[in-house]
């Protein structure tokens, strides 16, 4: 793809030079002073996208080698876009990851949220107040959601330009660049390329990656502690099944079952799981949101002085006799 854009370009950039030659011959023909030194401005204009077109594979392997010495590849063999890439990859089997623990640990919440004992002149329902945390853990699992969206989103756009970067808009900011009504386009395209491969890649990788291992696992700890395991529906008739099973949750244990010694403080736990919970968003949210937000800027800003010295007139002095 990027050596079909390449061809392109040179047949453009060597129509536009004998265009430009038609321009200058036909003011030079009539007289016309303005239009030969239109068409002699066209002609060097064409030269100079004649040395870049014929420097476009040496560039591009130059833009390709520096991607690659900026990151110390931690994930892939690739350059800065592609390490980016698979990055954002793991973050978001780990941001999934996340959520199924949370949400099954809102599900176990629910089950003994809704419990109720009736004695028959009374009934009480003992875990009406984990409603606040369930409160708490559903806001985190819609905020865990949206910033697993964010996450798959970014990475759509880097595969995208990781692509498409160097193989279609740089050459196609080549071929608009050779025309007078299309260059400052086409040193817009050429910004975009380059920028979006080195520089949006490069410094998205600089803010630290999020590692939820511990907090995914102090997920499943809690949802696998059979303490907490729901009471299957023909347990419940049995004598004392709830009431043994609520001391259980709320009473400090340390009971060995087979090979393995559980620990049960629901409420502690439940403190516990929120706030390492906001913790893990945050991570997220600085990897997903801020970090793209702040590379874009730095990109945007490249970006708009690279199109305005490539998509600008390469002056020089020109007197017509």
């Amino acid at each position: 793809m990027e050596l079909l854009g390449i061809q392109v370009a040179v047949i453009v950039v060597t129509a536009s030079i004998m265009l430009s030659g038609i321009i200058l011959g036909i003011g030079r023909a009539l007289g016309y002073r303005n239009v030969e030194r239109f068409g002699v401005d066209e002609l060097f204009q064409s030269i100079v996208n004649a040395a870049i077109v014929g420097s476009a594979v040496v560039i591009v392997e130059t833009i390709k080698g520096i991607s690659a010495s900026i990151v110390t590849p931690a994930c892939s063999s690739g350059d800065a876009i592609v390490e980016l890439g698979c990055m954002l990859g793991n973050v978001s089997t780990s941001t999934f990851s996340l959520l199924q623990e949370t949400l099954t640990t809102m599900n176990i919440i629910g089950y003994y949220q809704t419990l109720v004992l009736n004695f028959g002149a009374f009934s009480i329902q003992p875990y009406t107040n984990l409603s606040g945390i369930s409160a708490i853990l559903s806001s985190q699992a819609l905020t865990l959601n949206l910033l697993l969206i964010l996450v798959n989103l970014n990475a759509q756009i880097v595969s995208f330009f990781s692509q498409n970067a160097l193989a279609v808009f740089f050459p196609i900011g080549l071929v608009l660049r050779s025309f007078f009504a299309t260059r400052k386009i086409g040193g817009f395209l050429i910004g975009i390329a380059i920028g979006l491969y080195i520089l949006y890649p490069a410094f998205t990788l600089s803010f630290p990656v999020p590692d939820l291992t511990n907090e995914t696992a102090q997920l499943k700890a809690f949802n696998a502690n059979p303490f907490y395991a729901t009471v299957p529906i023909m347990s419940l008739n049995g004598n004392d099944a709830i009431a043994a099973k609520i001391d259980n949750m709320t009473t400090k244990s340390n009971v060995s079952i087979g090979n393995s010694t559980y620990v049960a403080d629901l409420s502690g736990d439940l403190t516990i799981i929120t706030q390492t919970n906001a913790n893990s968003i945050s991570k997220i949210l600085l990897y997903a949101v801020i970090a793209p937000l702040f590379s874009l800027i730095v990109t945007l800003v490249f970006i708009k002085e690279m199109a305005g010295a490539l998509g600008g007139e390469i002056q020089f002095k020109t007197e017509v006799i």
